[in-house]
């Protein structure tokens, strides 16, 4: 199921993924991935609970994670291969200028 579609099931249930963060304890970012597609058992099953559908249902099998956490995850992993350093090429910038003068 599309991330907005389950939003929107949250919300419709007169919750928020905010508020379902701070009851499990966890950060509002880890219920994002998790509604992107990222896998959580924990997080999922209270998903499930809250919208009233299965997990199934949310997040079909084979199913692979949204666009926009595949953006953000990816960039990342190939920086990784490149060989730079994490902390040398902070996430949304330019490559180091390889050239002369900058």
């Amino acid at each position: 199921m599309h991330p907005e579609l389950i939003k929107a099931h949250i919300r419709m249930k007169g919750t928020t993924p905010a508020a379902i963060a701070d009851e499990l304890g966890v950060t509002r970012t880890a219920v994002a991935h998790v509604i992107n597609g990222q896998p959580s058992a924990r997080i999922r099953a209270v998903l499930a609970r809250v919208t009233g559908l299965s997990e199934a249902q949310l997040w079909p099998a084979g199913a692979k994670p949204h666009a926009s956490l595949r953006r953000r995850v990816l960039p990342k992993v190939a920086r990784d291969r490149c060989g730079f350093p994490l902390d040398a090429v902070p996430i949304g910038s330019a490559r180091p200028h390889k050239g002369g003068a900058a």
